[in-house]
């Protein structure tokens, strides 16, 4: 599969009454906007782990499920203003939500910062999610999963950049999810 490259994109500004959100929740919710396809069979050609240079540049999620594409940006996040994201899904998938089954999010911080994969662990702590160990590109991290809401997390660390992947169990095993984080390339490098 080839993505196409486009530059950056900024995500929307704040709604005219000047409230934006802290931290994208993965919420439950009572059915996907679009049917989810059963665990992801992530197929590419694409090299795992092929990076270039010492700088990174806004990335292209090479390995997703069959037929999800590019559906838009996150909006800005408050307390992680160097974080963007991308929402990946099926054709017709409706959004918001960002998060949630039918939907990949990827989030880049731009330098690299622990924060807001910190913040993230922390919400899946909090609602009694547990780590598992694995590796992204030989880079040892943990994939936290929340059996309550089926929200995957993982988290990594691309050169002078920092990684998120949230995803849902309705559609991505671990190992699947780890595929695609580490098919992730730069764009227009």
């Amino acid at each position: 599969m080839v993505a196409a490259c486009s530059p950056m994109i900024t995500p929307p500004a704040s709604p005219s009454d000047g409230t934006r959100p802290s931290v994208v929740p993965s919420l439950p919710t009572t059915a996907p906007s679009a049917p989810p396809s059963p665990t992801a069979v992530v197929s590419t050609t694409a090299t795992p782990c092929a990076r270039e240079g010492d700088a990174a540049f806004t990335g292209v999620l090479e390995a997703r499920p069959e037929g999800w594409f590019d559906q838009t940006a996150s909006p800005a996040l408050l307390d992680f203003p160097k974080t963007y994201g991308q929402v990946y899904g099926p054709e017709g998938v409706t959004i918001p939500p960002y998060e949630g089954p039918g939907r990949l999010a990827f989030y880049e911080t731009f330098p690299a910062s622990d924060a807001y994969i910190q913040s993230r662990i922390e919400q899946s702590r909090h609602r009694g999610g547990n780590p598992i160990a694995v590796t992204v590109c030989g880079e040892a991290t943990e994939v936290w999963l929340d059996e309550t809401t089926g929200e995957l997390v993982v988290g990594w660390t691309d050169r002078d950049k920092s990684d998120v992947l949230v995803a849902n169990t309705a559609d991505f095993s671990v190992q699947a999810l780890i595929d695609s984080a580490e098919r992730v390339y730069d764009c227009c490098g």
